[in-house]
């Protein structure tokens, strides 16, 4: 399922998993661009700081530890969690992104993403993944999307799976099998946050401390090439990361995590509204990818 994962998953996923300055996305660490609301909420978010903090206050659960310290203790955090809800939006190749899930480390999801005007809904029910997309997703799936080795590129083909996947589930087993790997990769909590690294915390400083949605957090800064990267993390109870804001450069930026274990509610779609993954590769032209 080439198409989908290039041209809306892994957008996606990399606006999701990549949190600037103190954590990277272990396949490229490529950053994507906040639009609207996001980026005007991140920037504000940024300037909601107090006087600078040195570690050494009163109460501080970061006293005495470094920037690169904290950034490693803060991934630790959220690698534990054991269910959250992931929000970002960005820019892909000029395509406007939202992406937004909840997910949980028994393989639990339900959420969706946008792109432009293309949009698709998720949920993982006991390890089944069910997918509803628009007709421009589908066609897109079944044009090959933006793989340039597609050989799917058929108009009759795109047209055959839109009118079978109209306002239908498309309901993918659990297994091995590439599709289910692909799709419900947007779900796994377990790979995402398996994603998420220390390597780029050199550079590091500790900056003001601040608040996100009324929770106490200090604020982790780097600059670097005319961008700075601000990464909020939780600075009372588990020190979770919170927010990553991207301000300058060409790719400014959010990516917020909240939620943290509460559960994920996913319902498995009515019978009438589910069609297989068989039914599609049983078609008279089924897409390359299925």
């Amino acid at each position: 399922m080439t198409a989908i994962k290039r041209k809306f998953l892994m957008p996606a996923l990399l606006s999701a998993i990549t949190v600037a300055g103190v954590v990277s996305c272990s396949t490229g660490g490529a950053t994507t661009g906040a639009e609207g609301a996001a980026e005007k909420e991140a920037g504000a978010a940024a300037k909601q700081v107090a006087a600078p903090s040195t570690g050494a206050a009163t109460g501080d659960p970061f006293a005495g530890m470094s920037a690169e310290q904290i950034a490693r203790k803060a991934v630790k955090a959220t690698k534990g969690a054991k269910s959250l809800r992931l929000t970002a939006e960005g820019t892909e190749n000029g395509r406007r992104l939202k992406v937004d899930f909840s997910l949980d480390n028994k393989g639990t999801c339900a959420g969706g993403l946008r792109q432009d005007d293309s949009e698709a809904e998720f949920a993982v029910v006991d390890r089944v993944t069910y997918v509803r997309g628009d007709d421009e997703f589908w066609r897109s799936l079944a044009s090959g999307g933006n793989d340039p080795n597609s050989q799917s590129a058929d108009p009759g083909r795109a047209d055959e799976l839109v009118q079978l996947l109209r306002g239908k589930w498309l309901k993918i087993p659990a297994g091995g099998n590439a599709p289910a790997r692909t799709l419900g990769g947007a779900c796994d909590l377990d790979a995402m946050l398996g994603n998420l690294n220390t390597a780029d915390t050199k550079g590091l400083t500790r900056g003001n401390a601040a608040e996100v949605e009324g929770r106490k957090a200090v604020t982790l800064v780097k600059r670097e090439g005319g961008r700075t990267q601000t990464t909020f993390v939780a600075a009372e109870g588990a020190p979770y990361l919170l927010r990553a804001v991207s301000e300058g450069g060409r790719a400014p930026g959010t990516v917020v995590f909240g939620d943290f274990g509460v559960p994920v509610k996913a319902t498995v779609p009515p019978v009438g509204d589910v069609v297989d993954l068989g039914d599609v590769r049983g078609s008279a032209n089924p897409p390359s990818g299925l």
